[in-house]
């Protein structure tokens, strides 16, 4: 049995790692409890690459788990400064999100440091990082119909890459997907409140006037996969498995685009993210015993020694590529998965009716026989993503 003192000062490590987690990598399901011996921290997400870009810089506070998300750490003063001297400003775009004022590329041979001053006058800065030696390609990204370790039947994404000069050795991975969406039950008209009368509430059916059966979703799930070659004969990953999607998930429905992003890293960097990858997938609860200390970062207080910093300024070199693949090309003729929503069909009239419109919850699917109406996301596909086919878009 632990004492009250002990379990308030392990609660706060875990909170810690779960706060960077929340914003930086994102939760599958919401925690709900309370959290003692909480400290409002600053949390920092900060990667520049070899890609000559706008480079960006993300600044939250730690937030409690009972509340609903990070708060943006705003109006801060955020500079990236080369061994040479040269220093590149960052402007607030969004909320908490710096984006460099010019594009640059992270070069091999320079060093780089970031310095943050908030908005109250306290200063942060990080170690001084460098690019790593290799910059390594991706050689095949490519889906194959699989089973998990579980059972469970789905979809599997491989990476195959090799370095010949065994000087990458340390990857991480995220990716971004992205998947058509049919509403199920669209229908060309909708269907208007008019008027009010002494009788009753007065409608009218039109034409939709705008694209509302395909629309195209995406996620940016930006969870932890890393994994070294330092074991292996080869600096080199064979179907190596960045991503798996349960068949009866919708996503896969009709066609389906993931982009995949290889990081070649740095032995520092990669072993911060495997001790945050350790403390985020454990098998028991956020609150174990075996948690380790707080997660120190490679970032610190200019004015205070002891004030702690989460987070990560992290100089990589990275490649990306694209694939595409419809349901049909793996699962030919079969069921598709289930719908996102369950598409209940529901009458509805006068007072009721008006009430479904004003709450903005419900289309029209029917009116033949009356007002037949579902759910918006299952008639209306903009209710879960974009009816703006994306750039690279394929069919």
């Amino acid at each position: 049995m632990h004492s009250s003192t002990t379990n308030k000062k392990q609660l706060f490590v875990p909170f810690l790692g779960m706060a960077v987690l929340l914003w930086v990598f994102g939760c599958t399901e919401p925690f709900e409890g309370t959290v003692e011996g909480f400290e409002d921290v600053l949390v920092v997400d900060a990667l520049i690459t070899n890609e000559n870009k706008r480079q960006e810089v993300r600044l939250t506070r730690s937030f409690r788990f009972d509340e609903e998300g990070p708060l943006a750490e705003e109006n801060a003063n955020v500079i990236i400064e080369d061994g040479d001297g040269e220093q590149f400003i960052f402007n607030e775009e969004e909320p908490g999100i710096y984006l460099s004022s010019i594009p640059f590329p992270a070069e091999t041979g320079k060093t780089y440091s970031l310095s943050i001053t908030t908005e109250d006058g306290r200063s942060y800065r990080s170690d001084t990082m460098q690019l790593p030696t290799a910059s390594t390609k991706i050689d095949e990204l490519y889906a194959e119909r699989t089973t998990n370790d579980q059972g469970d039947e789905g979809m599997g994404i491989f990476v195959d890459t090799f370095d010949p000069s065994r000087q990458s050795n340390y990857y991480r991975y995220e990716y971004e997907e992205t998947f058509k969406i049919i509403a199920p039950f669209w229908s060309p008209n909708d269907v208007v409140f008019v008027i009010q009368l002494s009788t009753g509430p007065v409608f009218e059916v039109i034409l939709r006037e705008r694209e509302e059966r395909t629309c195209y979703g995406t996620d940016t799930e930006k969870t932890i996969e890393v994994v070294n070659t330092l074991n292996l004969s080869e600096d080199r990953l064979s179907r190596y498995p960045v991503r798996f999607i349960n068949r009866n998930n919708y996503i896969l429905s009709h066609r389906y685009s993931i982009l995949v992003r290889q990081y070649v890293q740095t032995p520092e960097a990669f072993d911060y993210y495997e001790a945050l990858k350790g403390l985020s997938q454990s098998p028991n609860s956020v609150f174990t015993e075996d948690q380790p200390g707080f997660l120190p970062g490679n970032i610190s207080s200019v004015d205070t020694e002891d004030e702690n910093i989460a987070g990560f300024f992290e100089v990589a070199a990275v490649d990306e590529k694209r694939i595409f693949f419809s349901y049909e090309d793996f699962f030919p003729g079969e069921e598709l998965p289930p719908y996102v929503r369950e598409c209940n069909i529901a009458p509805a009239f006068g007072d009721d009716l008006k009430g479904m419109l004003e709450r903005e919850n419900s289309v029209l699917y029917e009116f033949n026989l009356g007002f037949q109406m579902v759910p918006r996301a299952c008639g209306d596909c903009t209710a879960l993503g974009s009816n703006k086919v994306p750039d690279f878009w394929i069919e």
